[in-house]
Order: C-alpha cells, then sequence, then structure tokens
C-alpha cells in the first residue's frame, strides 16, 4: 500500500521536475540564441525616432523579454507572439556611408568636404576679415603656370589690354553708347584706367587702343586677332591678355554697391571653341578665370557677375590666360566702370605676386 502510494506521488513530482528542467532548457537556450545572433537581427528604427526607439541598439546588448526566451523552447510560440519591426531594410549601405554618416552625427565633420573640419576647429578663422588669401593658383585644376624665368628689368610688360570693339561708350558719361567715325570710346578710358593702376603696383602693362571695329564692326576680331599676334610677339614676357568690353544690358543686372560705393559689374567670357574653331587653351583660361573670380568674391563680394562659357575663340586660343571682360553696360557710367576695374586691377596683382613667390 505504501509503495503504491509512494509510486502515485513520485508521478507529479517527477512531473514538475520535467517541467522545471524544460522551462531551464528553454531559458539557457533562448539566452545562448540571442547572444549568438545579437547584430545580425537588429531592427531597423526609423531616423526621427526617440532615442532609445526599437529593441535593440548597434552594439548593446539588453535583457531579453519572456517571449523570446520561451519561443526558443516552445516553436511557434515566438512566431504569434512576435511583434513586427516598424521598418524593413531594404537598401544595402556601404561602410563608407555608415562611417561618413557616424562621423558626421558625432563630429559634425564631413569626410568629403575637409573644410568643415577646419570650420569646427577653427571657428574664430571664419569670423575675421582679411585673415588671409584662402585661394590660390595651387587649388585650381588646369591653372598654367607662370613664366617669370627670362630676363626681365623694372617695366617689362606683364599684362596686355585691348579692346575689340574700341567705339564703346556709356550714355551717362559721352551721351552715346558707341563713338562714331573710328573714333575712340570710353571703353579704351576703362583700359588706359587699369593699365595706370597696375603700372603704379610695378606691374608692366602693354595697352593697345588700335581701332578694330571700323571700317566693318562685322571683322572686329580679325583685325583684333593681328593686335593680339603683335602684342605676343614683341612682348613675350606677356602673362595676361585681356579683351575689354561693355555690355549691353539693362543697368540694375551690372551695378552693385562695394564699399558704399556703386560699381560696374564684371562678367568674365571664357571661350571654349568651335568644331572649325579650335580652342586649345580653354581649360587653362578657365582655369585663369575661376581664380579671378574666386579673389573678386573674396576681396570685394558683388563685382563678378560670373563666368560665362561660349562657343567663340575671341582670340582666347593664342595665350593660356587670355579673357574677355564685359565691364557694366551702355547706361553705366565711366567712374563706376574705373571703380570695379581697379579693384580687378588688386586681384591681378595679387595673382602676379603670389606667382612670382612659387
Amino acid at each position: 500500500m505504501r509503495s503504491q502510494i509512494r509510486r502515485r506521488k513520485r508521478k507529479p513530482d517527477i512531473f514538475y521536475i520535467g517541467c522545471i528542467v524544460i522551462v531551464v532548457l528553454a531559458f539557457l537556450s533562448g539566452c545562448a540564441y540571442l547572444f549568438w545572433t545579437n547584430g545580425d537581427s537588429l531592427e531597423a528604427v526609423p531616423a526621427t525616432a526617440a532615442p532609445g526607439a526599437g529593441s535593440h541598439s548597434a552594439g548593446v546588448l539588453s535583457w531579453p523579454k519572456w517571449k523570446n526566451i520561451m519561443g526558443q523552447g516552445v516553436p511557434g510560440l515566438l512566431a504569434v507572439t512576435q511583434e513586427k519591426p516598424s521598418v524593413k531594410v531594404t537598401a544595402k549601405f556601404s561602410v563608407g556611408q555608415v562611417v561618413r554618416s557616424a562621423v558626421l552625427g558625432l563630429t559634425g565633420v564631413d569626410m568629403k568636404d575637409m573644410r568643415s573640419l577646419l570650420q569646427g576647429e577653427i571657428p574664430l578663422l571664419l569670423g575675421l576679415k582679411g585673415a588671409g588669401q584662402t585661394v590660390s593658383a595651387m587649388g585650381m585644376p588646369d591653372f598654367p603656370k607662370f613664366d617669370f624665368h627670362m630676363p626681365s628689368s623694372t617695366g617689362t610688360p606683364l599684362v596686355g589690354i585691348y579692346h575689340t570693339h574700341t567705339a564703346e561708350s556709356f550714355i551717362p558719361t559721352s551721351g552715346r553708347s558707341h563713338s562714331p567715325g573710328g573714333q575712340l570710346g570710353d571703353i579704351v578710358k576703362v583700359g588706359d584706367d587699369l593699365a595706370k593702376h597696375l603700372e603704379q603696383q610695378g606691374i608692366g602693362v602693354i595697352h593697345s587702343e588700335n581701332i578694330h571695329d571700323y571700317p566693318s564692326f562685322m571683322k572686329a576680331y580679325n583685325l583684333s586677332e593681328v593686335t593680339v599676334k603683335k602684342m605676343l610677339s614683341d612682348n613675350p614676357s606677356l602673362q595676361m591678355l585681356f579683351d575689354i568690353h561693355r555690355d549691353a544690358e539693362k543697368k540694375e543686372n551690372v551695378t552693385a554697391t562695394v564699399n558704399g560705393l556703386q560699381v560696374a559689374r564684371i562678367l568674365i567670357v571664357v571661350a571654349v571653341g568651335q568644331p572649325d574653331l579650335v580652342q586649345p587653351h580653354w581649360q587653362q583660361n578657365h582655369a585663369f578665370a575661376k581664380l579671378i573670380e574666386a579673389k573678386l568674391n573674396e576681396r570685394y563680394p558683388g563685382v563678378s557677375r560670373g563666368i560665362q562659357m561660349v562657343d567663340w575663340r575671341y582670340n582666347q586660343h593664342l595665350h593660356p590666360r587670355a579673357l574677355l571682360l564685359e565691364v557694366g553696360c551702355q547706361e553705366s557710367s565711366l567712374e563706376e566702370a574705373n571703380r570695379s576695374i581697379e579693384m580687378l586691377g588688386d586681384v591681378l596683382v595679387d595673382i602676379i605676386h603670389e606667382n612670382k613667390e612659387q
């Protein structure tokens, strides 16, 4: 009788022990599974989620939930109780993108823009005006190096100036947009002012006043090409060539206020050529234009109207640093044009001195 009672008592004992063993095994297997698969089953959290959102954080282990534990020991339970992820990840991200985003988020430094490093580490420099030139020819791809190794003397010309349309004038100054009958227009006075401004700072200049747009305006570039070739032949020391014009625009589009004074804005024109008009220097001319524009924006913001690329040559195939400049328009005044051309002169002096030192 006692043996039968003992047998009856052992059955529930064995049942309870078995349940405990199952629970313990389920707990251990669940923990082992979570630790083994950590990092491979992370739930994606929307970028707008609050800090701590989501079931996991990358690289951090959290205590498992009871349904995860039991789900490993009791097949089917996990599928029933598992929460659906809020966002499904379908895009593939590269390691570079992840690293860039992490660095940007933690430090504010964009690895693709190293200027952000300087802005973050040396913020005071950004607020200082005139703390030093930040643009140089060394940072311009395709920039043609200057040649200062030839024998030179005081006054050796480095800059050449001419005017394909020598009759162009300013209505507020002379009362007309073009001088008649082959007479020199106001635009030639702009070139003369640039020459004087450069010479006062020790830069030699050749300024041609040859008339090119009379008797035929349409053949002006044929004549100015002859002038440029002769200038280069007679003065192999020339490092820059400028064909100075004034634009046909509305005054409000070509006028700016700089240092409290109205100035005629300057448009830089770069000729890229055509199939039957080869322009081998256009990339170098373009690099030169970008350097001038950057320095104007740095020193005299508002003076530059930018750079315009055109499908022509405009004599720029004759020199790697040859540009066409549009200074103001017919509604500008000579005084406004001279103010901006002198600002350009300051930039050209900076460029020449910087390249002489290199």
